[in-house]
């Protein structure tokens, strides 16, 4: 979803908006009331988002003199059930939620993080940078925050500003690796940025002029579509033809490629990306290289997968799915242990490496990995979910129940991995024969959902023998 400018909305609408902007701080509920509305409606305006902050800032400090100076950033909590699961599978509806989060107190950083996670999904990535700023003020020693701050401004281009918050963070916290890293990155993308800027200006001098530079630019953003999306893979092989060592018009059409579903085009794009001088030391083109095999390997299956729902006495196309779906996990396993193999300090791929073991029913393969993964904050609550779960496997409940414990106390609210995590510590107490304890967790995950798998049963079969 492309983010727009103020000026970019009805005219109606931003006549209200400048009244709403009016009276921000003398009648902030009727502007909230105003904004609220239109921001829904247009979740791509971030110029209206900054002026229905503002709103809620000022009626939370009447709030705030009201309640003794009192409001908790984590009011609202509740509200955030199911914000989680919707952010993937629609996250313009988690933008909403998020908002009434916010509307109900603007310091509530779980409202702002799962605003900034939303946008960063529909790559709205202003909107993400102005909600991880606004953690960021809250809570300015919220390193997880401070690392996807840093990510998003790398994206969009701010590596100053990245350098800048991460030489703060880095100071606070020098044994943190991760915002090392981002710092180097930040440090790599920006001296190609200059290269670049460099080669921008020879390349606009060879326009005609001016006004045709801001045409194509202009053109550039309004296509859309499979068509659009040619055209602009089209402009930027022209780029290359120009300027064949600037990697990003490799990008650019190797994403595009992407987009239209042309795996092996984009490919061809990353792999000519890599020769380039620049490309053979970028991590993340090596990266980019196996998520876009798998993607190839998920588009063949669902394929197929559609095939058999029109045709299920398909029995060729059952065999074919069976092959692939056994050729795509093989390839995840393959790239996993080796991506393990050779970065051993990359928290990330050993949980994902433990995950794949899990799922393979290895529980000791699974552990070794998963115990490594918990160093890693970005996949510390998965891991110690998966460990436990392994544990479980094992008949170790003590130390399944150790793990869940841990995790139970690191997931706010009551989202679908807290209810996991709240059902598999029950059923380590239940298999351990503490059914007292057991039924803690489980009355703990039946009074937010009743229907969450047989907890309801289970609840019934302990009070009829009480």
């Amino acid at each position: 979803m492309k983010e727009v400018a103020l000026t970019d909305l009805d005219i109606r609408l931003q006549k209200q908006i400048e009244n709403a902007r009016k009276v921000v701080e003398k009648n902030p509920s009727y502007a909230i009331d105003i904004l609220s509305n239109i921001v829904n409606r247009n979740l791509s305006c971030l110029e209206a988002r900054k002026i229905l902050r503002k709103a809620q800032q000022s009626a939370n400090k009447v709030k705030s003199k009201g309640l003794g100076g009192i409001i908790s950033k984590f009011s609202s909590i509740p509200h955030s059930f199911g914000i989680e699961s919707k952010i993937k599978k629609n996250p313009q509806k988690a933008m909403e939620s998020a908002e009434q989060m916010l509307s109900a107190n603007p310091e509530n950083v779980v409202g702002h993080k799962f605003l900034a996670e939303a946008a960063v999904e529909l790559e709205m990535y202003s909107t993400a940078v102005f909600a991880y700023e606004a953690i960021r003020k809250i809570e300015p020693k919220n390193s997880e925050n401070i690392k996807a701050l840093m990510s998003v401004y790398i994206s969009t281009g701010q590596n100053e500003e990245a350098i800048r918050v991460g030489d703060i963070a880095y100071r606070a916290n020098p044994s943190d690796d991760e915002i090392q890293a981002l710092i180097k990155k930040a440090s790599v993308e920006q001296t190609m940025e200059a290269g670049k800027w460099e080669e921008d200006k020879s390349f606009r001098d060879k326009l005609k002029d001016e006004d045709e530079s801001h045409k194509l630019e202009q053109a550039g953003r309004a296509k859309t579509g499979d068509s659009g999306l040619r055209a602009l893979i089209a402009e930027a092989k022209k780029g290359v033809d120009l300027e064949p060592e600037n990697m990003n018009f490799y990008r650019e059409i190797a994403s595009n490629y992407r987009k239209l579903g042309d795996f092996d085009s984009a490919l061809e794009w990353v792999d000519r990306a890599r020769q380039l001088e620049a490309g053979r030391a970028d991590v993340n083109l090596e990266r980019l290289v196996g998520t876009l095999k798998r993607e190839k390997m998920q588009k063949a299956i669902t394929q197929v997968e559609k095939r058999l729902e029109e045709k299920p006495e398909d029995t060729a196309a059952s065999t074919e799915l069976d092959t692939l779906l056994a050729e795509e996990r093989a390839f995840r396993l393959e790239q996993c242990e080796d991506l393990v193999q050779r970065y051993p300090n990359e928290y990330s791929y050993r949980y994902e490496l433990g995950e794949l073991y899990f799922e393979d029913n290895d529980a000791d393969k699974a552990i070794r990995e998963l115990q490594l993964a918990l160093r890693s904050p970005k996949v510390r609550v998965g891991a110690l979910i998966l460990l436990g779960k392994a544990y479980l496997i094992k008949g170790f409940h003590d130390l399944a129940a150790e793990q869940l414990n841990t995790a139970k106390g690191e997931i706010p609210g009551m989202t679908e991995q807290k209810k996991d995590v709240l059902y598999q510590l029950g059923s380590a107490y239940e298999q351990q024969g503490d059914m007292d304890q057991a039924m803690v967790e489980f009355k703990s995950l039946y009074s937010a959902d009743i229907s969450y798998l047989d907890v309801a049963d289970k609840i019934d079969a302990f009070y009829s023998k009480k």
